[in-house]
């Protein structure tokens, strides 16, 4: 199921359907910039931005972040 809009936070870590994980890094004007990684894997150093509609219809629910390093 779809998260809130207003449930996207800078600094969160969501879960999708599938095995991408996103971690919200800014949100401005409604664009969501965002990291993304795989089960086992590091953080694509890419960011990827989608307006916060795209993005809270993606996720599914929040999840902890992987550790930086």
């Amino acid at each position: 199921m779809p998260m809130a809009e207003t449930d996207i936070q800078p600094g969160k870590c969501y879960a999708t359907g599938g095995s991408e994980n996103y971690k919200v890094l800014h949100i401005n004007r409604g664009i969501v910039s965002y990291q993304t990684w795989t089960k086992g894997a590091k953080l694509q150093p890419l960011r990827t931005n989608a307006g916060v509609k795209a993005f809270a219809a993606a996720v599914i629910k929040e999840i902890a972040c992987p550790a930086e390093g």
